[in-house]
């Protein structure tokens, strides 16, 4: 058993080891039949490291792909049991939550249709700043959680960064429970964004109550403006998927808390590899906070394929060791954003007029969202379709 996975992993070596490809494997094996993104999903493991094991493991004729998704072929399905031992198939879980904390009962219908009416209106992603859109199930799956949690009641609360709408949930949760008598459930709730086209938008869409909501465009690699400090109860956070990003945001959120044991905040992150999770681990314990809850697939998001669309949220409590790594009075100036410490060139060909098309930071066109508004540059289509050819790290200047 452990020569065929170290033989695999040595010749073609993961990140996540010879236990992230056992995983895989043992997903395949009792699933029976499965996608790629569900597989992704299901082990967590980035879409483009699936794609390579199964890859591999087609090549090896372990594995076959069809239309429908990715299965055993008969000699591999009798090889993985005899090497690897693998016995049964999937265990079900609740068909209404699907092991999920926050089911989103009927009752929820009517929120969810406004939020569903709300985002379809929100603004172009902006991937220079990591932005990608959570779903109107998983906004009002982190209000609910929230309230849960008692982080609303009565607390002043405070968004980092809102380009899933989150605030927009919070601000109709009551229409779950006394629909005929609006109410904010926090004290007061701030939204902080650096893009006032998120700050335009949410304020519209909630402009309907006299809420105690206020609303300020900032970049916090800048400094914390003096009335901002030690002021919330709670905060919830989203940051770049960077080691730079969470621990700038971290800081920021900390130095915003009031200097009290107990105050929580809820950070939303990618799923990674165990050793840069560990990574993740460490800079959220240096800085003194404790986790309290971790909890997988939680926030689906529109897009962002290569996270399998989903990414994990944790629960974080202050201690009376809590202090922030990075001081409120200085400005950031390392990079956060994933584009800028990553910068790519991709590769997207119009299947229009057959022409490639170059783009990224040093091409002409910038981003895919930049691409689909103004058209191909050879035939102008703006439907395409644009397929990823490929992608190059570009050299670092």
């Amino acid at each position: 058993m452990a020569n065929f996975l170290n033989d695999i992993q040595f010749k073609n070596p993961i990140r996540e080891g010879i236990e992230g490809y056992r995983s895989v494997l043992r997903e395949i094996y009792r699933a029976g039949l499965i996608s790629l993104k569900d597989l992704s999903q299901k082990v967590l493991i980035p879409i483009p490291v699936i794609s390579k094991i199964v890859n591999y493991m087609v090549e090896l004729k372990v594995l076959d792909r069809i239309p429908a998704g990715i299965l055993y072929t008969e000699n591999g399905m009798q090889f993985i049991e005899s090497e690897l031992k693998f016995y049964g198939f999937g265990i079900s879980k609740c068909e209404l939550c699907n092991g999920h904390p926050i089911f989103i009962s009927p009752r929820w219908d009517n929120v969810l249709d406004k939020l569903d009416e709300i985002f379809e209106k929100r603004p172009k992603v902006d991937t220079t700043l990591d932005q990608a859109f959570a779903t109107a199930e998983t906004s009002l799956s982190r209000a609910l959680l929230l309230y849960d949690r008692g982080a609303l009641d009565g607390k002043k609360i405070c968004l980092l960064g809102d380009d899933d709408y989150s605030s927009v949930a919070i601000a109709f949760l009551y229409l779950g429970f006394f629909p005929e008598n609006p109410k904010l459930i926090p004290e007061e709730m701030v939204v902080i964004d650096i893009d006032n086209r998120l700050l335009e938008g949410i304020k519209k869409a909630v402009n309907e109550n006299s809420f105690n909501i206020k609303y300020k465009l900032w970049d916090y690699r800048t400094k914390i403006p003096e009335d901002l400090l030690n002021i919330f109860d709670i905060i919830m956070i989203d940051p770049p998927y960077s080691e730079n990003g969470l621990r700038l945001t971290l800081s920021r959120a900390i130095d915003m808390l009031r200097i009290e044991i107990g105050r929580e905040i809820y950070l939303s992150f990618a799923h990674r590899s165990p050793v840069k999770f560990l990574k993740i681990q460490e800079i959220i314990t240096e800085m003194g906070l404790a986790i309290m809850e971790i909890t997988p697939r939680f926030n689906t998001y529109e897009g962002a394929t290569i996270l399998g669309n989903q990414t994990q949220i944790l629960r974080l409590i202050t201690t009376s060791d809590t202090k922030s790594s990075i001081s409120s009075t200085f400005k950031f100036e390392e990079q956060i954003y994933t584009g800028e410490l990553s910068p790519t060139t991709r590769f997207y060909y119009c299947l229009k007029c057959n022409k490639t098309i170059e783009i990224g930071e040093t091409s002409q066109i910038k981003t895919i969202e930049k691409l689909k508004e103004i058209g191909c540059p050879y035939c102008k289509s703006k439907e395409g379709p644009f397929q990823l050819e490929g992608k190059v790290k570009n050299n670092p200047s």
